[in-house]
């Protein structure tokens, strides 16, 4: 297990502690969406050298990963105030690791006696919970087709156990066993229908 990466110095602010120490992926950007404080699971999460982060525009974070240019707009929009990100979705790709499915939430931090706008970006990785339900929508359509065969083998081996039961009757010299030979096909197909329900 690796040990928790060290910040770089910080001003000696309640926010930026908050957000470094936070176990959510949270970023603190200004309003060029240059990043001011970083938690350490965000840099631990997209393995991001703490040093590296702050002071940097988000865009130039990684290998460029940030840089979508749908995800910059919207930011934009909502650091002028016109715009929010509640559940923003997208794809981060980068070289050499997995595509990751990220959900984005963003907010203006615009309170009194602030001399310029502030942003939280809260990052979720929900790619696990993706695959995981692609697994299960798979094993969902496996089962189906599964029971579908199955199925259509029951309905196979009833016609065949009908049509020796109807053999048998014709062949049987006694109008008992006849009768009951009848009466047991009939059954038969009477489960045959109602297994093709």
């Amino acid at each position: 297990m690796r040990s928790a990466p060290s910040l770089p110095p910080l001003p000696n602010s309640l926010g930026i502690a908050l957000v470094i120490s936070s176990a959510t992926p949270l970023l603190l950007l200004n309003k060029d969406l240059c990043v001011e404080a970083a938690s350490r699971s965000f840099c631990t999460a997209f393995e991001l050298d703490p040093a590296q982060v702050v002071g940097v525009e988000l865009c130039a974070l990684g290998d460029g990963e940030w840089s979508a240019p749908q995800l910059r707009s919207l930011l934009r929009a909502t650091m002028a105030g016109s715009a929010a990100i509640e559940a923003y979705e997208m794809d981060l790709i980068r070289v050499g690791h997995p595509t990751l499915c990220l959900i984005l939430n963003a907010h203006l931090l615009d309170h009194d006696g602030a001399d310029q706008r502030r942003m939280a970006l809260a990052v979720l990785d929900v790619t696990a919970i993706r695959q995981a339900k692609k697994a299960w929508a798979a094993a969902e359509r496996e089962k189906d087709v599964l029971l579908r065969e199955l199925q259509h083998r029951v309905a196979n081996s009833l016609q065949i156990i009908a049509s020796v039961l109807m053999q048998s009757a014709r062949r049987v010299q006694s109008d008992e066993a006849r009768l009951h030979l009848h009466d047991a096909h009939h059954r038969v197909m009477s489960i045959a229908t109602l297994q093709r329900q």
